[in-house]
């Protein structure tokens, strides 16, 4: 399978590839832009990570991703970004594309969306690429963001403020192995902001986790942005009934001090917690972004370094600690203790930037 996957995959960019400078050419007359995004980009990593036995060791590839966009005239866009994997999807045919959307714009004030988006959800560590993020929370690693999705969003004139109403496919078919007629959606309103200094990610959100019942989550994102430094605070809260309140949620910041324009330092922490009435044991112990019974910390450091200043080829290192306890349904505790030692490379191939130049 992997075999035949690779060759799909092959083909697929040779097609893009060449039939991508006659499109660049003929663009010129049509008045707009059928393509003014094409790249490819890589990241690969070696990890150390220590254990109570045999540490785990070794190097892989974390991301290769494809991404195409340009205009279709008439206030109609397009965006597409394939994380290509050697495995198929398993709940519909756009399991493994992130983005895959339309968009119309019938003024510089109103968008409007269809398509395979990310779950208008706010905060910083999730707003970000997952190519760039580093050691990340349960949150950002368990819920299923990208999904079938339909929005609408007004843009002030300034464009310093954009509000977001949504209504996509509920990640709980993924959890549940459901098919996409499951009926179950989620519901996301959400506000980015630029504040000269300040920029905020808010979100509030109600996700079906089964037929009539949803999961509150509301995120925060907060963020300073200045020349030499910038630092985030993102507060996570997600409850499946009103007696969660208060009990299940988390907080990640991260600073970044930027020496150069091509070298920074990064200091990274979070904490997060599950600590809902629902027993583990029950039907509806549902909340999949971290287990109830659940506390989560971690920590580190990091430095990011880019090669030139095209900055198309990065280097990272880092190194954090994570401390995860756990409850039982014997009431047992249970706590893991481990480090973790990440140094690796992303490398970005903007074939559209190559292919204007020639």
């Amino acid at each position: 399978m992997h075999k035949t996957l690779n060759i799909k995959l092959i083909t697929i960019l040779t097609l893009v590839l060449t039939t991508t400078m006659p499109v660049l050419e003929a663009q010129e007359k049509s008045g707009f832009d059928l393509i003014n995004k094409l790249k490819l980009e890589v990241r690969a990593d070696g990890e150390y990570t220590t254990t109570d036995s045999t540490p785990n060791l070794g190097f892989h590839g974390k991301y290769f991703n494809l991404m195409l966009g340009g205009e279709l005239g008439g206030g109609f866009s397009y965006y597409f970004k394939q994380r290509i994997v050697a495995n198929e999807g398993t709940v519909t045919f756009f399991d493994n594309t992130d983005f895959l959307y339309l968009d119309y714009m019938p003024s510089q004030n109103w968008r409007f969306r269809f398509g395979k988006d990310a779950m208008a959800l706010g905060g910083f560590e999730y707003d970000a690429s997952p190519i760039d993020v580093y050691f990340p929370t349960n949150l950002w690693r368990n819920i299923y963001c990208f999904q079938l999705a339909a929005s609408g969003a007004y843009i002030t004139s300034d464009g310093n403020h954009t509000f977001i109403a949504q209504v996509s496919n509920s990640p709980y078919i993924n959890y549940g192995d459901l098919n996409y007629d499951a009926g179950l959606v989620a519901y996301n309103i959400y506000w980015a902001g630029n504040m000269g200094h300040l920029h905020t990610l808010w979100s509030t959100s109600l996700v079906e986790y089964k037929w009539n019942h949803y999961l509150n989550m509301t995120m925060l994102g907060t963020k300073l942005v200045y020349d030499k430094w910038d630092l985030y605070l993102d507060l996570m809260h997600h409850a499946l009934t009103t007696r969660d309140w208060g009990k299940n949620f988390g907080v990640v910041s991260c600073a970044n001090y930027y020496f150069t324009d091509r070298f920074n330092i990064f200091v990274k922490g979070m904490y997060e917690q599950n600590k809902s009435s629902v027993h583990l044991a029950s039907t509806v112990a549902a909340d999949h972004q971290l287990a109830a019974g659940h506390t989560f910390a971690r920590y580190g450091l990091g430095f990011e370094w880019y090669a030139n200043k095209q900055k198309n080829v990065r280097l990272h290192i880092y190194g954090c600690q994570t401390i995860d306890s756990y409850t039982d349904d014997s009431d047992v505790r249970h706590t893991d203790d481990y480090w973790n030692f990440n140094i690796g490379a992303t490398w970005t191939m903007d074939y559209f930037k190559m292919f204007k130049k020639n």
